[in-house]
């Protein structure tokens, strides 16, 4: 049986949202709104449909630059495939696991000539290698060399090694696994969404730089893990001066 104090609480808030949706109702307002704001934790925005969850997953990262986004940014790739992980294992609360990014690049740079990321997640038995392929990253806008405007766009594929499946649907774990690219996307980012920032000398355009690949980085991860609606809207992270 339900105490009569909790009960009244009950019926108290009750009478509440009730009241005040009407109110708003005939104020012209749409009652969920209320209701929206009365909920007792802010609403995650998920990663987009078709997403792959990357959770007690072994993952690679593997990053690969343009040569006109690299060409001013000598370390980019390896710069955004580290932010990259660090916020998507800080995300996840560690609950995945991510190679090394020492031992990735050690294994590119002794294997020039390959081709397929999924030689990647063969070599380190991985799940899944996403890649981050950099098509733009500026930091000034051509037509104005004087303000500090980011704008990036990056192609995000997530590659997942798994055993075939018989007629049945029966994984046959005494074959090789094989390489299914599960999700294909882009994301372009801008940065500060507000607007271009002047070049009047309180900016340095390294801090500049570095904080619009951690907001590069942080918009790659929401391709695979939920994030508030407020860092959507926002956009706006202080610079980095450090």
């Amino acid at each position: 049986m339900t105490p009569r104090p909790l009960a009244r609480t009950r019926r108290a808030v009750c009478s509440f949202v009730i009241i005040g949706a009407g109110l708003l109702a005939l104020a012209g307002c749409d009652p969920r709104t209320l209701l929206y704001f009365l909920q007792p934790n802010e609403p995650m925005i998920p990663p987009p449909e078709g997403a792959p969850s990357l959770k007690d997953k072994r993952v690679v990262i593997l990053t690969h630059s343009s040569s006109g986004a690299q060409a001013d940014f000598m370390s980019l790739d390896r710069d955004l495939a580290r932010e990259f992980g660090h916020r998507l294992k800080k995300k996840l609360e560690k609950k995945i696991d991510i190679v090394p990014q020492n031992k990735v690049w050690d294994w590119v740079e002794g294997h020039p000539n390959w081709t397929n990321p999924a030689e990647l997640a063969r070599a380190f038995e991985a799940d899944f290698v996403i890649f981050l392929e950099i098509e733009k990253f500026q930091t000034k806008d051509p037509g104005d060399l004087n303000v500090l405007h980011g704008t990036a766009r990056t192609h995000i594929q997530a590659i997942e090694m798994a055993y075939p499946k018989n007629t049945k649907g029966k994984a046959l774990t005494d074959k090789p696994k094989e390489e299914e690219t599960v999700y294909d996307e882009y994301a372009d980012c801008e940065f500060p969404k507000r607007g271009p920032i002047p070049t009047d000398g309180t900016i340095s355009s390294g801090a500049f730089k570095k904080t619009f690949l951690k907001v590069v980085a942080t918009e790659a991860t929401w391709h695979f893990v939920e994030h508030s609606p407020e860092d959507s809207i926002g956009g706006d992270t202080k610079i980095d001066e450090r």
